[in-house]
């Protein structure tokens, strides 16, 4: 979605693509107050509301399913964390096509991980963060689908990476799809509740980074969540974070 910051307008002409396969525009779309230009990010945030409002018009089902981490159970040891993996059905089927949809020759599905928790929330968010992950994951689920995600990002998303509230995010910058890769290596830091399994955890995550493996968000992310279990945990203390 290329999307820039232009003296007399809010967004310039995007477009994706109708349940019918016809252009649309996103500022026939979305109104001013649903979206909003970030100059750090250089992109613009669409609202839930107006990413609701595109994926009804783009055929998106509005039944989509949630599935649990199986391996996190929220507490306050990992500040509540919830992560949830969002599949979204897209309806808009071409004629003649056996596969995929109007937007995807092949997939009319995706799959993508939300996650919340205490760190990453806003206050105002903070009393649903379940809801919050699977809001996150369904956005950016939508963006991804329909082509408008390398250059615009969501309202929810947007508070994992630039909101108000102390945490890891605001040290990482980190995207759902970098953060999507990293599901493996989340749960198990969430999951090493001593020092030996965090121990564990952590020499897997620096030879995966040795073998490049991350890119440098990813990295600095995890680097941030491995702090944050020492202090948990008490092998290191408040004062002695490195982030």
């Amino acid at each position: 979605m290329i999307m820039t910051k232009e003296k007399n307008s809010t967004i310039t002409d995007a477009t994706f693509l109708s349940r019918s396969g016809s252009v649309i525009n996103v500022k026939d779309v979305v109104t001013e107050k649903e979206c909003w230009y970030v100059e750090k990010e250089h992109r613009y945030v669409l609202a839930h509301r107006a990413i609701q409002k595109i994926a009804a018009l783009a055929g998106i089902s509005k039944n989509y399913e949630v599935t649990e981490s199986p391996l996190i159970q929220p507490s306050y040891k990992n500040e509540l964390e919830h992560i949830v993996r969002v599949t979204i059905h897209c309806t808009a089927k071409v004629k003649g096509q056996k596969k995929g949809c109007c937007h995807d020759p092949i997939e009319h599905e995706l799959t993508v991980t939300g996650e919340a928790n205490k760190t990453n929330t806003p206050v105002r968010g903070r009393g649903y963060l379940r809801k919050m992950a699977e809001k996150r994951a369904f956005d950016i689920a939508v963006l991804e689908h329909i082509g408008l995600y390398d250059t615009t990002f969501s309202e929810e998303e947007s508070e994992t990476m630039i909101g108000n509230s102390p945490g890891a995010f605001q040290n990482a910058q980190i995207s759902n799809v970098e953060l999507e890769a990293l599901k493996e290596e989340i749960n198990a830091l969430v999951a090493s509740d001593t020092a030996d399994k965090l121990e564990v955890a952590k020499k897997s995550i620096d030879e995966k980074n040795k073998a490049k493996k991350f890119n440098d968000n990813q990295f600095k992310y995890l680097q941030t969540l491995i702090a944050d279990r020492q202090m948990s945990i008490g092998t290191i203390n408040k004062e002695d974070r490195p982030f």
